[in-house]
This record gives C-alpha cells, structure tokens and sequence, in this order.
C-alpha cells in the first residue's frame, strides 16, 4: 500500500498526469436576449474521481453536482439565471431562457477526491445583446435647402443594448467627423440605450445634386470580441531608448510610436498608434489620462491600421508631475446589425430603409452560426460598417 502511494506521489510530481484536469470552457460570448444557452464544462479525470463541479456567475454559486449526492444535481435561483435542471448534468448546464440580468462573468469550478484533492476553474464573460427593432429616424431636416443654409439634423436610433454605433453620409460619402455631434446616449429603466449623433453644416455648391441632398443615417451594433491596449507615461519617470525615445510594443496590442519623452505646456504632442492587420481592422481609440480624446484631435490616415492623435499641451493635460498618460485601444468586433434611414431634402422628396442583420443566435469561440436578413425598399447595397 506504502509502495502505491509513493509510485502515486512520484507521478504527481513527474508532471501530475494522474490528476483532474479541465480539457475546455464552451461559454458563449455573446447571446441574444430570449435565447437558450449551454455552458459546458468539460473535464478530464485521468486517475481521479470526481467530488464536485460547481458553476458561479459573478461569483455566486447557481449548480452544484455532486455524484454521492442524491440528487447528484441541485440549482439555486439567480435573477436571470433560467437553468433547466433535467437537461444539466456535470459540468454541462443548459440555461433555457436569457435575459439582460443573465450577463455576468461565469465560472466553473471542479474538484477532485482523495488523494489529489486537485481543483480546477475557469471562467467567461457572457454580454446580452437587444437589436433596435426599427430604423434610425432624421430628425430636424427642412423640406429643402439653398446654398449658405444651415442643416442641423439629429439621428437618433432605435432603443438597444449595446447602444448603437451611429454615422452620417452626405450624398451617399461618408461624413467628415468634425461635422458629427455627439450626444450622451438615453438610458432606460428596461436596461436598453438610445444613441443619437447631431450633424450641422452650411450648404456648399457642391452638396447640391439637381437641387437636392441626400442625408443618410446608419446605425450599427456590433459584439465586441477581443480588446488590447498600450499605456505609457510621458515624463519624468518614463525612460526613453536611445534608439528610438517614443515607442512601446505590446506582444499583442497596438504599438505607440513618435512624439518626445517629455512635453511642457504649449508643446506639439504628435502620436500615432498603430495596430496588426487584420480582418476586420480592429478600432483604434486615443485616452489621455484615462478620458477619450475629442475627434478633432485625431488624424485619420488613408492606412486605417493607423491613428494619429496631434494636439497642443495644455495645463490641464499634466498633473502635478508634471507627466500624462496616453493609451491607445485596439478593439476587434463584429457587426451584428446595421439599419439605415435616408432622406433626399429638396428635389423629388423620397426615404429609404435598409437593415443588414446578423443574427448568430449562440455564439461561442468554436461556432458561430450567422444568419443573414436584408430589408430594403429600394436600396440594394450592403453597407459594411464596423
């Protein structure tokens, strides 16, 4: 007996190949709310026997099984946590029903008997997604417009959660964002959002086809699947190679490049952040001192992999120090619905509708299952916006 507990011990030790072990976590990512879920825990006892798995979300327990009890299953209630007990067993539970309260971070947690005692855990974050149920509206828009006029127009999107993403095209070209205003989106007591996205302008000679503009609205949300940043600070406790004074690289995130070691009010701060090819191109995002920069600061190049950020230094932009943070995001997403609005001011009057949605029902990092609905009146383009 003495002889097998060594050899066992021995074992362990060599590499604890006798042990529990959890061979993958199947969460989904992302979930459209009304949607039923798996959570699947999957594990490899090798030489051990199982005491228990237990499943948490935001780290209180929801289901536990435990093979010596009886019932070996047993759940407790969760606000937005729907488990279907006669459908769960071991690490596997099935949720039958998903609500807004049902995102969380979840985790898995498995433990062994005697003599390993070994625990292992892993956990995820679900996001529940609500798509806006109608177009975008136009708000503001006068029945025509002259040269010199100023049009001052407000889109404002179908209630969602995320809140929608919103951008403006004049004469079917994309707007320049200096002309954009952005407002705070409208938050409901059901837990969904409302965006809207101002655009003002003076009517140029150019604008004017037959006499007409043709303003259009898209609102887009996406699943947002992986985001990776770079952070320095510039100043007196950043030290500069002499090979290159401005530059951080992160193994996986965007890289910061230019600019000097240090900058006193008045100075030129001259960025950019660049990222990995990839497809899609993930989002490029400027934060000084832990708040988004303002548009009219950025510098938006034809290599869209890359983002400039140019402003002059203010007071306000050092602290005591004398030094200011930079980060600078890269964020991969995927579209999951885009609806549009469009409205021709002036001429022959006409509106338009256009919805692009992918809907992936369950989503997960091994399967995503896509399906594709267009809706159009008389629009037969796909916009492909992220």
């Amino acid at each position: 007996m003495k002889q097998h507990s060594l050899l066992l011990f021995l074992a362990m030790a060599a590499g604890g190949c006798l042990s529990l072990r959890m061979l993958s976590l199947d969460v989904p990512t992302a979930v459209m709310r009304g949607e039923s879920i798996w959570l699947n825990c999957t594990l490899d006892l090798e030489s051990d026997e199982l005491y228990s798995v237990k499943w948490y979300k935001n780290d209180v327990e929801f289901y536990r099984y435990l093979p010596r009890d009886n019932p070996k299953g047993q759940k407790y209630d969760l606000p937005g946590v729907y488990l279907q007990l006669d459908r769960s067993v071991q690490g596997n539970v099935y949720l039958k029903d998903t609500d807004l309260n049902t995102e969380g971070l979840y985790r898995c947690e498995a433990s062994a008997e005697s003599p390993t005692f070994q625990t292992v855990e892993g956990e995820k974050m679900v996001k529940v997604y609500v798509l806006p149920q109608e177009d975008p509206t136009i708000l503001g828009s006068k029945s025509r417009y002259e040269v010199g006029d100023i049009v001052n127009v407000t889109c404002r999107a179908g209630p969602s959660r995320p809140a929608a993403s919103l951008k403006w095209y004049i004469n079917g070209k994309e707007a320049d964002p200096r002309l954009e205003r952005t407002y705070i989106a409208e938050d409901h007591q059901n837990g969904l959002m409302t965006s809207s996205l101002g655009l003002v302008f003076a009517v140029k000679p150019t604008d004017l086809s037959q006499g007409a503009i043709t303003l259009r609205c898209t609102a887009t949300v996406s699943q947002t699947y992986s985001t990776a940043s770079e952070e320095l600070v510039v100043g007196d406790r950043y030290s500069a190679s002499p090979s290159n004074p401005f530059t951080v690289i992160s193994r996986d995130g965007p890289v910061i490049t230019g600019g000097q070691a240090h900058y006193k009010v008045g100075d030129l701060l001259d960025v950019n952040c660049s990222s990995d090819v990839t497809h899609p191109l993930p989002e490029l995002q400027w934060f000084l001192n832990d708040k988004e920069v303002e548009k009219h600061h950025l510098i938006r190049y034809k290599n869209k992999e890359v983002l400039g950020l140019r402003l002059r230094v203010q007071t306000k932009h050092l602290d005591e120090n004398e030094e200011m943070r930079l980060k600078c995001t890269a964020t991969l997403s995927k579209v999951i619905q885009t609806r549009s609005e469009e409205t021709t001011l002036g001429g022959n009057h006409r509106t338009s509708g256009l919805t692009v949605a992918e809907n992936f029902g369950k989503v997960s990092e091994r399967n995503i299952s896509i399906a594709k609905t267009l809706h159009a009146s008389n629009i037969v383009t796909c916009l492909g916006l992220i």
